[in-house]
Formats: C-alpha cells, sequence, structure tokens
C-alpha cells in the first residue's frame, strides 16, 4: 500500500487530519474574540451593564450560528475522512482551499456582527460558508472517484449521504447568499437546515 501511495502521489490521511483540526480549532476560538464590552467606568450601574449586554446580543448571535455551522461542517469533514485511509493530490488541494476560506470565517463574522444590517456584510458572510461547502462538495466529489483510497467499499446508503450532503450544504449556503441582498441578517435563517442534515456514512 505505501509503494502505490507513493506512485499516486497520495498524503497519509494523518497529517491532512492533524492540519484541518488545529485550523477549525483556531478559527472557532478566534470567533469569540468579537465579544468585547465597551469601557463603562468605575461608575457603572446594573443598568448600564445590561444595557451593554442587549447591545452585544446581535454579536452573540452570530458567534453562536458561526460556531454551530462551523461545527457542522468540521463534523461533516470527520465524517468523510472516516471513510479514506488516504487523499489523492486532488483532495489535498481542495482541502487547503477549503482550509484557507475557513481560517476566514472570524473576518466575515466579524463583519456582519458590525453591520449584519448591511447587504454587503451579510452577502459576504454567507459566501465565505458558501465557498466552504463549495469545496467540502467537490472533495466528497473526487473520493467517490478515487476508490482506491477508500478503507472499504462504499455501500449504497453512504453513496446516497455523501452525494445529498455535497448538494444540499451548498444549496443553503447559497440561499443565504441570494436572500443577503434584500434580507441582510434574516437571509441567515437558509442555512438552519444544515443542522438537520443526516450525516451517516456508514451502512
Amino acid at each position: 500500500m505505501m509503494e502505490a501511495r507513493l506512485l499516486s502521489g497520495d498524503i497519509g490521511k494523518p497529517r491532512v487530519e492533524a492540519l484541518s483540526d488545529g485550523l477549525y480549532a483556531i478559527a472557532l476560538t478566534l470567533l469569540v474574540l468579537e465579544l468585547k464590552l465597551p469601557s463603562l467606568g468605575e461608575a457603572a450601574t446594573n443598568a448600564d451593564l445590561l444595557h451593554a449586554l442587549r447591545q452585544l446580543m446581535p454579536k452573540v448571535l452570530i458567534w453562536l450560528l458561526s460556531f454551530v455551522v462551523m461545527g457542522v461542517l468540521w463534523l461533516s469533514q470527520v465524517r468523510v475522512y472516516g471513510l479514506v485511509h488516504s487523499l489523492s493530490r486532488t483532495m489535498v488541494r481542495l482541502e487547503l482551499a477549503q482550509l484557507a476560506f475557513v481560517s476566514l470565517m472570524p473576518f466575515s463574522t466579524a463583519l456582519v456582527g458590525e453591520h449584519g444590517n448591511l447587504s454587503v456584510a451579510a452577502i459576504v458572510y454567507a459566501s465565505n460558508i458558501l465557498a466552504i461547502t463549495l469545496t467540502g462538495a467537490w472533495r466528497t466529489r473526487e473520493l467517490l472517484h478515487q476508490p482506491r483510497v477508500h478503507i472499504q467499499a462504499l455501500t449504497a446508503p453512504v453513496l446516497r449521504t455523501l452525494k445529498m450532503r455535497a448538494y444540499a450544504l451548498p444549496a443553503c449556503a447559497a440561499a443565504a447568499v441570494v436572500l443577503g441582498f434584500t434580507f441582510p441578517g434574516w437571509n441567515m435563517l437558509a442555512m438552519v437546515p444544515m443542522l438537520f442534515i443526516p450525516m451517516r456514512t456508514h451502512a
């Protein structure tokens, strides 16, 4: 197997997984840095603090959405990696492209948290997630065309789940992009169905 991997240019899964897990962890941690209370001074009252917390709620909600959506995307990736023992060169390139978009999530989250009522911010944020899901879908397509990297033959239920997720996740993000032109802020609701898309990757 090692000789075949060298000849094909495939890369062992553990190294790519370690890079991916590390970058997701960093991006998820950076999301919370935007949750900052303004300086209230020593004379602040409970009412002042409650008002500041209420003012922070839009950013808290977008932080929560980003954390949950990124968690779903990471878990989807984990399920896919459970099916392979190595990654083809194309899969690795797509993984790196996806991680580049993942690293932008703290920026797009901060942008929409600060200007969530503006269509540009809403579209940039949704487009960031769309890019992550599209590279993931492309990677899944490549996986399906490279049986040599499979741990075992993929069953019909697994194939159906992989294909459904490859279409459904980008569809939710694309809907959020389109709705962002006319319903900034509310367009994020289009990504809620991501939470209910099946992830089963075993028979």
